[in-house]
């Protein structure tokens, strides 16, 4: 370097790097309405990287951060590149900062050989994904709304809801709550739904946009029982000052199945689709996988997704008819994995044959590889 200023300005330049690497991550899927916001801080500090000269750095280091970016533990990538799969060109994460180190070469092997398999694995459609989160039974969902008391701010409440034979939710609300006098001034609505086994990041969230109203009538009464079938216990939807609401149309639906898995469906694309045939017979199943099989669930991740090394925890999350997926952990690091079935499943009886054969495919791989760990060298 020529002089000591530009040895100062490098280590400016270098940190508002890590800023901006940060920044990404955080915004990375921030809705659509806010990303005038990004796009405005991005040129504000694209404007003092120009005036240091240092655009090039700075475009140099995020990309390399990016090629390599995926999660530790199953390889997922934190950008979506296949147009096929990310038609909206949605961005991915700026990875950067202190806690991201470059994986070595061996590291790269283990997660490209794991997402080619996973990226391999047949899953259902998004619309039935989404249709079977919002199937599940005695479900709670953060509903906002647009509040009356203080203008032009949302209101966020945790309301229980169930879904009719189109996949509208209906919900029975008191009129002494907020967001039910929210409702009746403003029918404009948002509700966030989670999978029932959400943790974090690696599982899957819908949001539905739409207009709720109250419905009234032989409607509303054939809506509330059916309400209490999916909520037995909600004995308060029958009092006098409870009524029944809908999300009457349906103008938005918005998924993040977990990393690089994120966009949108169109209502008719949802309303057309059918929660999975499975979903009835799913937690029974998983239970029964998590308390008596997990080295079942152990040998699947590592003799067929072909995980290399031993896993410290392996529990079945989600079954559908065409597999399952299970959350791993070692040491600090975990993900989830897509098993898939040996075929599709549509019934009770199919779930156990499917389960037995991967048993046995699975023993067999791993006396293949004991055998082979114990032939002398050649």
């Amino acid at each position: 370097f020529s002089s000591f200023t530009d040895i100062k300005m490098l280590r400016v330049a270098f940190g508002i790097v890590v800023t901006l690497a940060v920044f990404g991550v955080a915004t990375a899927y921030v809705p659509t309405s806010f990303l005038p916001l990004r796009t405005h801080a991005g040129r504000s500090i694209s404007s003092v990287m120009q005036r240091i000269g240092t655009v090039s750095l700075k475009r140099n280091i995020l990309s390399s951060c990016r090629a390599q970016a995926s999660d530790q533990m199953t390889g997922a990538k934190f950008e979506e590149t296949d147009p096929a799969k990310n038609p909206q060109s949605r961005p991915g994460h700026s990875v950067g900062g202190p806690n991201f180190k470059t994986p070595d070469p061996e590291t790269v092997r283990k997660q490209e050989k794991i997402r080619k398999h996973q990226e391999a694995c047949p899953r259902p459609s998004w619309a039935e994904e989404i249709r079977t989160i919002m199937a599940q039974k005695a479900a709670f969902a953060v509903l906002s709304t647009n509040s009356q008391k203080l203008a032009g701010y949302p209101l966020g409440s945790i309301v229980g809801f169930a879904v009719d034979d189109q996949g509208r939710p209906f919900f029975s609300f008191s009129t002494m709550s907020a967001h039910t006098q929210n409702l009746l001034a403003d029918p404009r609505a948002s509700l966030c739904v989670t999978e029932a086994a959400f943790r974090g990041a690696a599982d899957a969230r819908v949001t539905l946009v739409g207009s709720v109203r109250k419905v009234e009538g032989e409607e509303g009464d054939a809506l509330r029982k059916l309400y209490l079938q999916s909520h037995e216990g909600a004995y308060w939807a029958s009092f006098g000052d409870f009524s029944i609401f809908r999300m009457e149309a349906v103008a938005e639906v918005s998924f993040v199945g977990g990393f690089a898995r994120a966009g949108t469906v169109t209502p008719a694309e949802y309303a057309a689709a059918a929660p999975d045939p499975l979903l009835a017979f799913a937690d029974p199943v998983m239970s029964h996988m998590n308390q008596d099989h997990v080295d079942a669930l152990k040998d699947y991740v590592k003799y067929l997704v072909g995980v290399e090394g031993d896993v410290d925890t392996a529990q079945m999350k989600r079954l559908d008819r065409l597999g399952f997926d299970i959350r791993i952990a070692k040491g600090t690091d975990s993900g989830v994995l897509r098993v898939p079935f040996p075929a599709e499943v549509r019934e009770r009886k199919g779930i156990k044959e499917a389960i037995v054969a991967m048993s046995q495919a699975a023993a067999k791989a791993k006396a293949e590889s004991a055998a082979a760990a114990a032939a002398p060298p050649a």
